[in-house]
């Protein structure tokens, strides 16, 4: 439990941040940015191991460049489920997934140092 709060609050940060930069998202209030990436935690934990098996030899085929298609579907999955929340399109959720891996890492790597 705890390590899903922990996701959730990394995840809300960093979209938080994203939203701020970026047009290609938009979220209607701070509610939906929680509730968007609590799905997105939840979604990571339970349908992204499904979808690696399922896909694993695309994966193989493409140097693990399919991997970025799952993120993206993964993300563009967890807007659809919070009404709140708008993505631009599933190009936009590929580029955010990989934004969003990216400040998490540094968030990540911020936290433990303390």
């Amino acid at each position: 439990m705890k390590k899903l709060l922990r996701r959730v609050i990394l995840n809300s940060v960093s979209l938080w941040v994203i939203d701020y930069f970026s047009e290609s998202i938009s979220f209607r209030d701070g509610l939906s940015v929680i509730l968007t990436a609590l799905a997105l935690a939840v979604l990571n934990s339970t349908v992204k191991p499904f979808l690696k098996v399922v896909s694993l030899p695309i994966t193989i085929l493409t140097a693990g460049l399919f991997s970025l298609v799952i993120n993206g579907a993964v993300l563009y999955l967890a807007f659809y489920l919070n009404s709140g929340s708008s993505i631009s399109s599933f190009g936009s959720a590929i580029w955010v997934s990989i934004i969003l891996t990216v400040l998490n890492s540094l968030l990540e790597s911020i936290l433990q140092d303390k």
